[in-house]
């Protein structure tokens, strides 16, 4: 992070909890805190030695030196304090301000918790909440001044105040700083935990893209194909003309299935094509070399309407939408809605008229409209169940809505779709 970046975020807010420890951190704040706190016990212990024998570490003092000494119990309370502090400083993350002001407090009567008194101080810092480090600074400042007024302590300086006070400064940027490098590990974490969650969401969005994709390809051939196969399987009285003119329909659905496939699998390797100077050539280039086949539109739709109408369909077609006007990027989810309409009416009431409306404009958006008779066939083709899931979520993801099921006796699938981007915001 850039100084002057780092410099302002140190007064802001922390963004993300703090983490806990890890063992090596846990286990160096821990020795530094009982090794500073078994230190001071042991010089109270001498001290207490001293005022009985006055003697230190074998050197004789002087009866004034003797009676500079704290107090023995001084010299108890200061352990006791010390452990006190040692055996809260564990809830520093969830009473900081708390933790900090009572060990502060607690350093007035006690050296061996300085230790806790200084992690306290710089955990609660490193929180960045301005108001609570300003009364932790200020319990601080005090708690040092109260600490000349003890009659075995150092004489107050001026000098030794203004060291102080750059001490205890020093010690709150330091835990400043901390926070905002914990802040930027923990957000470039959840950046990283983010990017892999949203490769994951791609990946499934990806293969479903391709289900949705190789179901309306194969589902509207696959379905005359199955249609035709069956009149041959059941009609053994058909004359040899008959019998090879369905023959070849289904050779000719085959055919275009496997073109239709090998379409949309050339629209999925797609990949650009660059020249010397890096700029894109081909962009409906595949990784073979080849150029993928266009996309239907609703150019093509007629076409679609009258291979239906010769398989044998009934339709009854309304259409007033004006389809060269409409954006590109509906016209193939609008070819698909429509095939995947007439493909479910075929597969499950073969025998019923299907009644297909298209309409619609800038204003009010485009609305598609399909309904059909219920039977009930003794051989209809099986579905998967997917074709409605499949259109369903292209409509959603244009921002518009679909709807299917019957009324009044019949089966009907309503899509409406927005026009184009502007009116989806304006919506």
């Amino acid at each position: 992070m850039p100084l002057r970046a780092t410099w302002a975020a140190m007064f802001e807010a922390e963004k993300y909890p703090p983490p806990p420890l890890t063992g090596l951190g846990f286990a160096w704040r821990y020795s530094v805190a009982i090794g500073v706190f078994f230190t001071m016990a042991a010089l109270w212990v001498l001290a207490f030695q001293a005022r009985q024998t006055g003697v230190i570490l074998d050197i004789p003092i002087t009866p004034e030196e003797v009676g500079s000494l704290p107090p023995v119990w001084w010299a108890v309370l200061d352990p006791i304090l010390g452990a006190v502090g040692l055996a809260t400083i564990h809830l520093r993350r969830r009473f900081p301000l708390a933790l900090a002001v009572g060990t502060a407090v607690f350093s007035f009567a006690s050296a061996s918790i300085a230790a806790v008194t200084l992690w306290a101080y710089i955990s609660n810092a490193s929180r960045r909440n301005l108001r609570n480090t300003a009364i932790v600074f200020a319990v601080t400042i005090g708690a040092g001044l109260a600490s000349f007024l003890l009659p075995w302590s150092a004489p107050f300086t001026w000098s030794s105040l203004v060291s102080a006070g750059l001490f205890i400064v020093a010690w709150t940027l330091l835990g400043m700083y901390i926070g905002v490098r914990r802040d930027a590990a923990a957000g470039f974490l959840r950046r990283v935990e983010q990017a892999e969650a949203d490769r994951q969401f791609a990946v499934l969005a990806e293969r479903n893209r391709i289900a949705r994709e190789m179901h309306d390809v194969l589902a509207h051939r696959i379905s005359l194909v199955s249609m035709h196969a069956g009149v041959l399987a059941y009609r053994s009285d058909l004359p040899p003309e008959k019998t090879q003119e369905i023959a070849s329909i289904i050779q000719e659905n085959a055919h275009a299935s496997l073109t239709e496939l090998r379409s949309v699998l050339s629209t999925l390797r797609e990949v650009p094509t660059l020249d010397a100077s890096g700029g894109v050539v081909e962009a409906g280039a595949t990784a073979s070399g080849a150029v993928a086949a266009p996309q239907p539109t609703l150019a093509d739709l007629p076409a679609l309407l009258e291979e239906v109408r010769a398989s044998g369909q009934r339709l009854d077609v309304q259409d007033t939408l004006d389809a060269p006007s409409v954006p590109l990027v509906l016209q193939r989810h609008l070819y698909r809605i429509v095939q995947e309409c007439l493909t479910n009416a075929r597969k499950h009431a073969p025998r019923s008229t299907v009644r297909l409306e298209l309409s619609g404009n800038r204003r009010v958006g485009i609305t598609v409209r399909a309904e059909n008779e219920l039977t009930n066939p003794t051989a209809s083709i099986p579905g998967s169940r997917l074709g409605l899931v499949g259109i369903t979520e292209r409509a959603q993801m244009l921002g518009g809505r679909l709807d299917a099921g019957v009324r009044g006796g019949r089966f009907v699938v309503e899509a409406w779709l927005p026009w184009d981007t502007d009116f989806r915001r304006n919506a």
